[in-house]
């Protein structure tokens, strides 16, 4: 705690060494060949998130949790070997992970509930009850957080009892109610933004990709990972912000036609020998974005393997151009 009772100098070495053991377990997985998000966010969650939420229940509802969040989108954009600035909105939906911040909230009403079953002689509960006083005198204190957290989602009948009956119901109830909200502003941010349009069309739901635990050859799988996330080397995903004229974005093989998703995977005559052998013809012989949403939504594991092959071997060839 700094000389102004901020925690930012704690936050900032635990981020540090949670960001040291987040790449030694992504190295381990790699050298024995593991891509299982499971297993990676099995170790995630047992060795990097205590070390993250130690003390949360004391610094949870003040601090600054962009901190310990940038650390948990490291990891899972290490994870799916994707560039830092991947919108974080994309990496959440297809890991299907939720902010760090839900599990230091339950930490911190669990807290909570402790401190209101400890007798007035505890010091701890003498703390507490300054706090509310302070509260009440309109002061911005730990209880004042707590107070304001139950309202936001709302259980301002727990605050205003000071107590609830049933503590595992009320923890339960709780946490579902933080993962509803979370998962309720993914969709929003998800349906608000342009970029997002082609995403949007063939994931609206939080949840784990299933073609992360299915694809196992790796560059075939950073491949389909890359163009379902908007950051492969098409020019419509690598100059999407740049101020260029509208023609830098056109094919490289095709003059004056626009390199989007669905022209590079259905359309482009230059793919179109690898297209006939990996994409089955009902997908681009009238090419649309229904169709290519729902190639990309599908949960056969073939053609899911086949998309991503062709999308290894078409930037391939691309590249060439480059070289």
């Amino acid at each position: 705690m700094s000389t102004r009772l901020s925690f930012s100098h704690t936050l900032y070495d635990m981020a540090a060494r949670a960001r040291v053991g987040t790449i030694s377990i992504l190295r381990l997985m790699w050298a024995l060949g593991e891509r299982s998000p499971r297993i990676f966010f099995k170790l995630f969650d047992a060795q990097i998130q205590p070390m993250l939420n130690y003390g949360s229940e004391v610094w949870g509802l003040t601090a600054d949790l962009n901190i310990i969040e940038r650390i948990h989108l490291f990891a899972l954009k290490r994870f799916l070997n994707v560039s830092i600035r991947t919108p974080n909105a994309l990496v959440y939906g297809e890991t299907g992970r939720y902010p760090l911040f839900v599990n230091i909230y339950v930490k911190c009403v669990k807290f909570w509930l402790r401190l209101l079953k400890m007798n007035n002689d505890r010091y701890p509960r003498k703390a507490y009850n300054m706090l509310i006083y302070m509260h009440k005198q309109n002061r911005n204190t730990w209880a004042s957080s707590i107070c304001f957290m139950l309202y936001r989602y709302g259980f301002d009948e727990a605050w205003q009892n000071q107590g609830v009956g049933n503590e595992k119901a009320f923890i339960k109830l709780f946490r579902e109610r933080v993962v509803f909200v979370n998962r309720h502003e993914w969709s929003v941010d998800i349906a608000s933004k342009d970029r997002y349009q082609l995403y949007r069309s063939f994931k609206s739901e939080l949840f784990l990709s299933p073609y992360l635990s299915d694809l196992k050859h790796v560059k075939s799988r950073n491949a389909l990972i890359r163009f379902r996330l908007g950051v492969s080397q098409l020019k419509i995903h690598k100059f999407r912000f740049a101020r260029a004229n509208v023609h830098n974005y056109d094919c490289p093989y095709c003059k004056d036609i626009l390199e989007t998703e669905i022209h590079f995977v259905l359309v482009c005559p230059a793919y179109t020998e690898l297209r006939n052998y990996y994409i089955p013809h009902k997908f681009f012989r009238y090419p649309c974005l229904q169709k290519l949403s729902l190639l990309l939504a599908s949960e056969n594991k073939v053609l899911l393997m086949r998309l991503a092959k062709f999308l290894s071997e078409a930037f391939a060839k691309r590249e060439l151009l480059y070289i």
